[in-house]
């Protein structure tokens, strides 16, 4: 049987870009581990694969320092000389990843995600305070134990310890979708980036979709530092009132607009999560998972619960009763057929949006998209003659527009994207968020291009 180390290597669980965990039996003390092994690509220097090691046997050095039942537990670390290979043995977690679940489709029951999220924000508030950042919280990294569906952090390989004396080659590590402005933009981190991660997968789990979404690397960087996040209370409206709320802090653009550690991140998500539900509304995405299987009530309960539903008629004999019946289903389905011809003519009338466009961009494609759907495009074709400074005074270098966008009564997110032609530059993206009532006609006003000083920008009147 192959070894690494002491460990008897019993199959592989996982691979990835620079590494491999397998499953193995610890002969000493009779338990199976999980051994995370570290490999770089050839070619590499002597010196930075030396360096590699230190920071993947740093891992052990600092998860092993900490206890909670959220975090995988390190047991061993060391490097085999045969193979001349570091390894970490650490708990087995029988289970799947968060990533696994959510990649089946759909979102998670909410109030497990509730449960688990509120022990992860404390597992990382032990973290902080040790003086330890992940850097990478994302789906993968979050291993849910069954049958019970407790959630554990993993891979505190790319932590980062501010007493170490590592080079810092490592500070862009991290998945792209689930990074801080903050790490985007190369800036200081702290404990609070992890939490605006946190905060990106728990958004995530309830609803099934990630907060800041692009068709490629560019856009969704951009979207992770510039853009508002559809309210959940969009996609799921079935979810606590308090969770928009909570959302808009847990993922402030700025760190100081955010909780300040794990401990009121966890309090704040507990309070939301105890907030009422709305009384309407339909959710309109997929089944949700749970960690356990979801059973029908047996027949005796679902009779028992139609009696509490229609109630008791014991007072009336049998002939009056039917008839008394009768005349209440009458009675109220005429009630409701009232009750829903109001609501949709005072309620489900469309609101609009009137477009106000101006643009100096000589060759390009806009495109406005409401929560995520393109609702408008047009070519973009500004006059090619007010390059003078007289044509730009006068206004000959841009064009103007008008749209109408009918759009439904509430909270939406509006994004705009300009995509210019040929090598004119990169794309261009703005969004903005609007709370329409039924009925009610709003102007959004748009600008585009240099004549405005703003390569885009949108306000709503």
């Amino acid at each position: 049987m192959p070894r690494i180390g002491r460990y008897e290597i019993e199959g592989e669980i996982g691979r990835g870009a620079m590494g491999v965990v397998y499953l193995a039996h610890d002969p000493r003390l009779r338990r199976r581990v999980a051994v995370k092994t570290y490999t770089l690509p050839d070619g590499i220097s002597g010196d930075l694969v030396r360096e590699f090691h230190e920071r993947f046997l740093r891992e052990a050095q600092a998860a092993a320092s900490l206890s909670h039942p959220g975090i995988v537990t390190i047991f061993d670390a060391g490097e085999d000389p045969a193979l001349d290979l570091p390894f970490i043995a650490m708990e087995y977690i029988r289970g799947r990843s968060l990533r696994q679940l959510l990649e089946r489709g759909g979102r998670l029951e909410p109030a497990w995600v509730f449960t688990f999220g509120t022990v992860l924000a404390d597992a990382l508030h032990v973290a902080h305070r040790a003086g330890i950042i992940h850097r990478d919280i994302k789906p993968a990294n979050i291993l849910m134990r069954g049958p019970d569906g407790a959630a554990k952090i993993a891979d505190f390989g790319v932590a980062r310890l501010p007493t170490s004396d590592l080079t810092q080659s490592g500070a862009s590590l991290g998945s792209p979708a689930y990074m801080s402005p903050e790490q985007i933009r190369g800036g200081p981190l702290d404990g609070r980036r992890d939490l605006f991660s946190l905060a990106t997968v728990l958004y995530e789990a309830l609803c099934g979709k990630r907060p800041f979404q692009g068709e490629d690397l560019a856009s969704l960087v951009y979207s992770i530092a510039h853009e508002t996040p559809i309210p959940l209370s969009r996609r799921l409206r079935s979810l606590p009132s308090g969770m928009d709320e909570f959302f808009d802090r847990a993922l402030a653009k700025d760190p100081d607009g955010r909780f300040p550690d794990g401990e009121a991140f966890g309090r704040a998500f507990v309070e939301a999560s105890r907030c009422p539900a709305p009384s309407t509304g339909d959710d309109t995405v997929v089944e949700a998972q749970a960690p356990g299987d979801l059973q029908e009530p047996p027949p005796e309960e679902r009779a028992e619960e139609a009696v509490h539903l229609t109630g008791s008629c014991d007072t009336l004999p049998a002939g009056g009763r039917g008839r008394f019946l009768g005349l209440k289903f009458a009675a109220a389905a005429a009630l409701s057929l009232l009750l829903m011809g109001a609501a949709y003519f005072y309620l489900g009338r469309n609101a609009h949006l009137k477009l106000d466009a101006r643009s100096s961009i000589g060759s390009g494609t806009l495109t406005l998209r409401v929560d995520g759907r393109e609702v408008y495009s047009r070519p973009l074709a500004a006059p090619a003659g007010g390059k003078g400074v007289l044509g730009r005074i006068l206004g000959r270098d841009r064009e103007t527009f008008e749209g109408w966008i009918p759009i439904s009564p509430g909270k939406h997110e509006v994004a705009a994207r300009v995509m210019p032609e040929g090598s004119a530059g990169p794309p261009l993206h703005d969004s903005i968020v609007v709370d329409l009532k039924a009925g009610e006609t709003r102007t959004l006003r748009m600008v585009a291009g240099r004549a405005f000083g703003t390569p885009l920008s949108l306000k709503v009147d």
